[in-house]
């Protein structure tokens, strides 16, 4: 989806890849991520946010929950994190990172609350009142007052499967008004997801941005409640946060910008570079086809190219089509045009897909030097967050 791009904008992080495969650094079923391009990338998010009044929480899901790439996009601009489900918020939050909105997507299962809440998140976003209770009693037990976010739905909202849940508009005002009733929590704003979608070429805004927008004012004409957070995420990138603050929205939640790698920057010359590419092998070869290790490949994945390297020979590399994943697949392998192709077992391959890292069994690679042409291996970490020996 993405190797072109990657070859032309960032050659660097190419030639960086593949030389730490053929050296042994990496093995196959790594993620390579220039930390360079990474910081660089955030500076332009956060410059551009501050530009809008828009503050950001960066999502670290797609690059595997790491802590050290979440620190250095603090230091780089953008301060707080929104964790994808409560695991990760404790593989950053016992990393040092500030944490912005927990809750959304996953809820904080009722035996983790008070864990969550002692590293005092900015928000938590809650999708039932149950939920709004039990985190109401335990804020009281630690003696603060903890702001809440409710999810909205509207009658025409896109929900993908698996993500389902939150308030209906009928029951906006009621919940707003009991969430507010409650001791040792606060009501602090409205969200949804996705609030923005790319489509035909273009991102713009979803029935869901649109809800959102509708019951912030509802909330503020029926109750007098001055909301501190309309928060609109999904393919926010430096192209995009202006339309977040066209809608009357406040907060962004940035992931696939931080590499380069949401779908418009697939079709334009974006200000963020792509600084994320997917290292494999060849394993072996059947009639037309080349296997490529696998482990990190992602089934929305829309892969279309692979970069082959002659393993004794990196002079010699040729684009050759991709198979997208199959969702009755085990990912095994990879599979590549291998038709009148010279392409050999053990060839260094190369993958630029999207990808959501937490959801392989991939090591991820530090990087950082690339953009100097000093490539260094800072660390490999599993696609978790954990640091690999």
């Amino acid at each position: 989806m993405f190797l072109e791009k990657t070859i032309t904008r960032n050659p660097a992080l190419v030639k960086a890849a593949i030389a730490m495969h053929q050296q042994g650094a990496i093995q196959p079923d790594t993620y390579v991520m220039d930390l360079d391009q990474i910081e660089n990338n955030t500076r332009l998010l956060a410059e551009e946010a501050k530009k809008q009044g828009i503050t950001l929480y960066m999502m670290t899901k797609q690059i595997g929950r790491n802590p050290e790439i979440a620190k250095q996009i603090a230091a780089a601009g953008i301060k707080q994190a929104v964790a994808v489900d409560p695991w990760e918020a404790l593989v950053l939050a016992k990393a040092g990172v500030s944490l912005g909105n927990v809750g959304h997507l996953v809820q904080i299962p009722d035996g983790m609350v008070a864990e969550i809440l002692s590293y005092r998140p900015e928000v938590i976003t809650v999708f039932s009142l149950e939920k709004a209770k039990t985190i109401s009693e335990e804020a009281q037990k630690q003696g603060f007052v903890q702001k809440i976010l409710i999810r909205v739905v509207g009658a025409k909202d896109r929900l993908y499967p698996g993500q389902e849940g939150g308030f209906l508009e009928s029951e906006w005002i009621d919940t707003a008004r009991n969430i507010e009733a409650m001791p040792g929590i606060s009501l602090a704003g409205v969200t949804a997801f996705p609030c923005f979608l790319y489509e035909e070429g273009i991102v713009k805004p979803t029935e869901n941005g649109k809800t959102v927008q509708r019951a912030a004012r509802q909330i503020k004409r029926e109750l007098n409640l001055e909301l501190e957070q309309v928060n609109m995420p999904s393919a926010n990138s430096v192209e995009t946060i202006k339309q977040i603050a066209e809608l009357g929205g406040t907060h962004g939640e940035p992931g696939h910008a931080l590499t380069g790698t949401t779908p418009l920057h697939a079709v334009q010359d974006l200000p963020e570079l792509p600084a994320m590419v997917y290292v494999s092998e060849i394993s072996h070869c059947m009639g037309e086809k080349a296997y490529t290790y696998g482990g990190g490949f992602y089934r929305r994945s829309n892969i279309k190219k692979a970069l082959v390297i002659h393993a004794k020979d990196a002079s010699q590399k040729m684009i050759v089509d991709a198979d997208e994943p199959s969702p009755e697949m085990i990912d095994y392998y990879g599979t590549i045009d291998a038709r009148d192709k010279n392409i050999h077992v053990g060839d260094t391959v190369l993958y630029a897909f999207r990808t959501q890292i937490f959801m392989t069994r991939s090591s991820v690679a530090l990087v950082s030097g690339i953009q100097s042409g000093k490539p260094e291996l800072v660390g490999i970490y599993d696609g978790l967050g954990r640091k690999k020996d």
